[in-house]
């Protein structure tokens, strides 16, 4: 075969992997192809604000049914925004303050996002809960499972709390950024004893569903 046709091969065929690409960098819980179209669907057919069809795209792609996590970042950090569902019955369990990352670019009033290293910034996406933190006494373990997010786990992100977060009462707009969060889900002390209750129980049947938006 003529060389050029062999490098011309070469190169269809390394394009043809640039959107599985990321997800090579890190561990999934499923297989590459299928996180693919789970992705594709969510966001193409799911309405990530209706229990229902959230529900529904859980059931058929191997997600719990039982639980939902959903975190607005277009929220002002100073009214709750981490928000915890029954999907079984469709209802809000318990609703939380969440800082974001105070990494380079970020403010009180608005958050920067980025999936890179030492960045110190939150990342937006889908995320799951892969196991227990060793940072903290009470924290989760999470693995990213978008392109926005799949160096999530590597970047040691959680979802922990701090006591600037359990203390605040809403008197302010914003929660004043700080060290607590350098990309992690910092919430009340009462929510991550909820996330772990969830996680102990609910996600090692099927991984419960994060889903981190703006806007």
């Amino acid at each position: 075969m003529n060389k050029k046709y062999i490098v011309l091969l070469v190169v269809l065929l390394l394009m043809a992997c640039i959107p599985f690409v990321p997800p090579i960098y890190q561990r999934y819980t499923k297989p590459l192809y299928k996180n693919y179209i789970d992705a594709k669907e969510w966001y193409g057919k799911v309405d990530c604000e209706n229990l229902s069809q959230v529900r529904d795209y859980c059931d058929r792609r191997g997600y719990s049914t039982d639980y939902y996590i959903l975190v607005d970042f277009s929220i002002p950090s100073g009214k709750k925004r981490f928000f915890i569902y029954d999907l079984q019955n469709g209802k809000r369990l318990m609703s939380s303050y969440c800082m974001h990352g105070s990494g380079k670019g970020n403010t009180d009033a608005k958050p920067k996002f980025s999936n890179e290293f030492g960045s110190g910034c939150s990342s937006l996406g889908r995320y799951v809960m892969v196991g227990k933190g060793r940072k903290f006494k009470n924290c989760i373990r999470l693995r990213g499972l978008d392109k926005t997010n799949y160096l999530a786990e590597t970047r040691g992100i959680l979802i922990h709390s701090a006591g600037k977060v359990t203390r605040f009462s809403g008197e302010r707009e914003y929660i004043p950024l700080g060290s607590e969060s350098l990309g992690c889900f910092t919430v009340s002390r009462d929510c991550v004893t909820k996330v772990m209750e969830i996680y102990q129980g609910a996600s090692k049947q099927r991984p419960v569903m994060i889903y981190a938006k703006y806007n």
